[in-house]
């Protein structure tokens, strides 16, 4: 065995090798086109060497004809293997040329079959030997040229514009990675196709008495892809060691993270769970993976959760859920618990996962529901302690319709004394005292109200109509005072949800603040109780004196606890009132208007009409 048989068959053999290694690559990531690609692209190499081998030892023009016909198909083969290699590999190239290049490639091959001995050749007249370097003499052939040969040859010109526009494409994309490729891939093919286009189409027309070396310029352009799917094949086994790194660090985050930590996949099956997701919900590991996660749920609720989990993986998102409304989740046996949870949705080559972070919230709600309680107790005393300011207008309030009552009575006894008795009077003088005892019964029945220690209890209210009763109780004060009130009420206010005492007693308290703002002013003792719709699907009550205003510093200080700007106040009212706003979703805020005093301003939500 000469040299020349040595490297044809090592050349061969180099690729079919290579082809294997990225066969199994492919089979393994079945995404991989190229692989594929460059398997079909070596095989045929391999095929073709043996081909070219067979050809330089040809002794007989015909069989020499007949070997390079068929060494055609793998050629061929070769050809459109790398237009379509450096498409899907470059993920670049106009698409249209590749389909002209592959188009005259196999009319080249059709052309091949149907015209002279093969596509090269009319006919071969004689084999001539040919000592090429080293001394070893192989076939050379002597023949007439085929016309035809004109379409393969463009054929191969298309394939090296095409690859050089691919190239030009990917170099433009600017990244180290992309650069080497359209370099090594690129000029390898350009300059080795080129090359041995260029001296077949010399030996074809005579020009050069040597037999067809085709073998050594494909086995550059096979080394050539070879070596850059090699770097992506060791990039790629990096970012696996990578990924593998970053896995371990994410299960152990995952473990050492307080929240119960889930990973469900788009069918609703739990992938993964930490070690507080066991302790929340009473289950082992292996009891929670590979199971649906509508496990975790009140049975209850179990139907309506897999449309609203089907419904989330048409738009998934990061969510918050449990914030603002009851959501519950149950443990093993049937317990039932409060959660909060965050979902973070997770797109992987699997499909959908979504990862839950779900915290028990059952401590917290009821630190809550204490602190909740603890704020209608300092309430109550609040108002209890406001009605004792208030005691000796209470007490006017009551004495009027009682002294009415008294008055109408003896009135009516002296009529009856007179002879003959006096009754044209009676039923005038009985429905005054009606009118009477029922203002006397209203007065009461709203201390009784305010005094009264019960749950707090929401319904919709008249904005106005508690406006205006809240006015009623502090008329006697008010005239104490020598304060002025006036209203101004919007008509049509939406009606908003709340517990009557709690609001009324805020009211109050503003209202007071406001007399005690102007106290000492010799004038001008007027306040301006105010009701309004904001555009913000909220009403809005203001109350504004005529005072020395608040220092802008203490706008908001205000309502901290124990900040008060009066000289007997304990700083607990103002704290007290904005607790019991924000209780029913609203906000109280001050300001001072530019005409001078003070107002505040309480916000509470309207009720859809």
């Amino acid at each position: 065995m000469n040299w020349v048989e040595v490297v044809w068959v090592g050349m061969s053999a180099a690729s079919l090798t290579l082809g294997v290694i990225h066969l199994f690559v492919w089979f393994k990531q079945r995404s991989g086109l190229a692989h594929l690609l460059f398997f079909s692209l070596a095989l045929s190499s391999a095929v073709f060497g043996a081909s070219e081998l067979a050809m330089m030892r040809s002794q007989s023009s015909a069989d020499y004809a007949a070997l390079l016909r068929w060494a055609h198909v793998p050629l061929a083969i070769v050809v459109l293997s790398m237009i379509w290699f450096v498409y899907f590999y470059f993920n670049a190239g106009r698409l249209w040329l590749a389909w002209v290049a592959t188009g005259f490639r196999l009319a080249g091959l059709a052309l091949n079959f149907a015209t002279g001995v093969n596509v090269n050749f009319l006919a071969v007249t004689s084999m001539d030997p040919v000592t090429i370097w080293g001394g070893v003499v192989v076939s050379g052939p002597v023949g007439v040229f085929n016309p035809w040969a004109i379409v393969p040859q463009t054929g191969n010109l298309l394939l090296i514009l095409f690859v050089i526009d691919a190239a030009i494409s990917l170099w433009r994309r600017g990244g180290s990675v992309e650069r080497r490729r359209a370099a090594v891939v690129g000029s390898s093919l350009v300059v080795c196709v080129a090359t041995v286009a260029g001296f077949a189409g010399l030996i074809m027309l005579g020009q050069v008495h040597a037999p067809t070396i085709v073998m050594p310029g494909v086995s550059i352009i096979v080394l050539a892809m070879g070596y850059e799917l090699g770097w992506d094949m060791i990039a790629a086994t990096k970012l696996a060691t990578q990924m593998r790194a970053s896995e371990q660090r994410f299960r152990a985050v995952v473990e050492a993270v307080p929240s119960a930590i889930l990973v469900v996949d788009d069918e609703g099956m739990i992938r993964l769970a930490n070690a507080q997701a066991q302790t929340m919900f009473g289950y082992s590991r292996a009891e929670l993976i590979a199971r649906p996660v509508e496990m975790l749920i009140p049975e209850r609720f179990r139907g309506s959760h897999v449309s609203l989990r089907i419904a989330y993986a048409a738009q998934p998102q990061k969510r918050t859920m449990g914030t603002g409304r009851e959501l519950l989740a149950c443990r093993r046996g049937g317990g039932e618990f409060p959660v909060e949870a965050a979902l973070s949705p997770m797109s992987t080559d699997q499909g959908l996962f979504v990862l839950a972070s779900v915290v028990d919230i059952t401590e917290r709600r009821r630190l809550e529901n204490v602190t909740a309680r603890q704020r209608d107790e300092l309430a109550h005393l609040s108002r209890v302690a406001m009605l004792g300011e208030l005691s000796g207008s209470l007490a006017h309030e009551l004495n009027q319709p009682l002294t009415a009552i008294l008055s109408n009575a003896q009135a009516a006894q002296r009529f009856l004394a007179l002879s003959p008795p006096r009754t044209d009077k009676l039923p005038e003088i009985l429905t005054d005292i009606v009118k009477a005892d029922q203002r006397a019964g209203a007065v009461i029945q709203r201390l009784r109200a305010m005094l009264r220690k019960e749950e707090p209890m929401r319904q919709a209210l008249d904005l106005n109509g508690l406006v205006e009763e809240s006015m009623r109780l502090l008329r006697s004060d008010l005239l104490g005072r020598h304060v002025r009130a006036e209203l101004d009420l919007e008509t049509g206010l939406p009606p908003v949800v709340g517990d009557r005492n709690q609001l009324q007693q805020v009211l109050l308290n503003l209202v007071l603040n406001a007399c005690d703002a102007m106290e000492g002013q010799a004038t001008d003792r007027c306040l301006t109780v105010r009701t309004q719709q904001t555009g913000r699907a909220t009403v809005e009550v203001t109350v504004s004196d005529r005072g020395v205003g608040i220092p802008v510093a203490d706008l908001d200080r205000v309502f901290d606890p124990f900040v008060t700007t009066k000289v007997q106040g304990l700083g607990l009212g103002l704290t007290i009132c904005r607790s019991i706003v924000e209780a029913h979703g609203g906000r109280l805020w001050a300001t001072n208007p530019a005409q001078g005093g003070a107002t505040l301003h309480c916000e509470l939500p309207a009720t859809p009409g």
